[in-house]
């Protein structure tokens, strides 16, 4: 299963666009961490790519009044992942409360934004990948496959 991670795009739709586009015909499932125009850049994707572009995604801190949640964990083949802008969990003041709230859940790899720096790191089992920021023309590519997770910083 390939996932496209993107995050903190900050209204930057076009980079949005380009990135679903390049991998529209070879991704599972885009998904998104929040902080992207209150949610504005991805109804339009989706609207743009209609059912093409399946797409799971949670709310920033500068997504003001998203139904979104901060947190979400799902299933994809053999993995489970957990979901989250970071803010929530404190991101910018160390790693610990994210990797804890992982281990508590099971999953096998976290996903976060907020930072907006790339940021991958493995042990004991758990993936911990940030992609970067939309913004700044980064994001990630995520192959789960039954050998294992494969965690990949891409730039537009």
């Amino acid at each position: 299963m390939r996932l496209i991670v993107t995050t903190d795009s900050h209204g930057r739709k076009g980079r949005i666009f380009d990135i679903a586009e390049r991998h529209i015909d070879n991704m599972d499932l885009f998904i998104n961490l929040g902080d992207c125009n209150n949610g504005r850049d991805l109804e339009d994707a989706k609207l743009f790519f209609g059912s093409k572009l399946k797409i799971k995604a949670v709310c920033g801190n500068c997504d003001w009044g998203s139904d979104l949640p901060a947190v979400e964990r799902f299933s994809a083949d053999n993995a489970q992942v957990l979901m989250c802008h970071g803010h929530t969990l404190y991101v910018k003041h160390g790693l610990e409360m994210l990797e804890q709230t992982a281990k508590n859940c099971g999953a096998d790899l976290v996903l976060f934004g907020h930072t907006h720096t790339p940021y991958y790191h493995y042990e004991n089992g758990l993936h911990i990948f940030n992609p970067g920021a939309v913004q700044d023309g980064r994001y990630g590519i995520v192959d789960i496959t039954p050998s294992g997770i494969i965690c990949i910083h891409a730039n537009i």
